[in-house]
């Protein structure tokens, strides 16, 4: 089973919408207008920005994903695809005013080629004067103190822990994502494992790909309350102009 599948059903209780991830993509997209997800998950922030008026398409390679994030949307001005990031360029019409990809999607792309591919894409989709906006991990930091896991993610009420583990290879270019989600389930502890190899994707390699594809205007962020990118920042946030 696919790694997004296996945790579909308690993934939005594992990452639950932030309002103020939701400020801050609002705040970059102009009023009214169309509006772009890629990796949308289960549409949790395509769903909080259509509530606010905009036009929202969230595209998602995982099919249980977007099967939970329907069973959500109701009759809310959400358009949700099937869809592998990679080929948004080629089968959406341009005209969005914001296209973002957080969650730090954007790593499970294998190597530099493909995500420089989608980034120019997202160019190509935006408006003119459109942004971008692109979070990851902040491999910077994971790197220089070594660290081996992020935090553990609990809910308790509900009786999920979401461990998550890092394994480096030697060459510093992909590292193996381990992970273990623990469910209680009646007086059972049901475990759920995983392992997915994710792109290691420093700041400056992931600013030289975005001025490859022709973005201008960057601003870095370690966390959509606004805070600056730090040293210890976990996550990293890029905003990205095409004016």
């Amino acid at each position: 089973m696919d790694f997004y599948e296996s945790i579909s059903a308690w993934y939005d209780f594992l990452f639950p919408v932030e309002p103020a991830t939701v400020d801050f993509l609002a705040a970059r997209a102009r009023p009214g207008s169309r509006v772009l997800d890629l990796a949308c998950g289960t549409a949790g922030q395509a769903l909080a920005l259509a509530a606010r008026g905009f036009q929202v398409i969230g595209v998602d390679l995982d099919a249980a994903m977007i099967r939970e994030a329907g069973l959500k949307a109701g009759d809310a001005s959400v358009e949700l695809r099937v869809m592998d990031m990679q080929e948004a360029g080629r089968r959406l019409e341009p005209g969005f005013s914001l296209v973002y990809c957080i969650g730090n999607s954007l790593v499970h792309l294998q190597d530099e080629e493909q995500i420089g591919r989608v980034l120019f894409d997202a160019r190509m989709l935006l408006e003119p004067e459109g942004t971008l906006v692109v979070q990851i991990i902040h491999y910077d930091r994971i790197l220089s103190e070594g660290l081996s896991a992020l935090p553990t993610l609990r809910d308790p009420e509900r009786g999920l822990e979401f461990e998550r583990n890092y394994d480096y290879d030697g060459a510093g270019r992909v590292v193996e994502f381990r992970t273990v989600l623990s469910v209680r389930e009646g007086g059972r502890v049901r475990r759920i494992e995983n392992r997915v190899p994710l792109r290691i994707l420093r700041r400056e390699a992931l600013e030289r790909l975005v001025r490859q594809a022709g973005f201008g205007r960057l601003s870095w962020f370690g966390g959509f309350d606004g805070r600056p990118l730090g040293a210890d920042s976990l996550p990293l946030i890029l905003e990205a102009g095409t004016g």
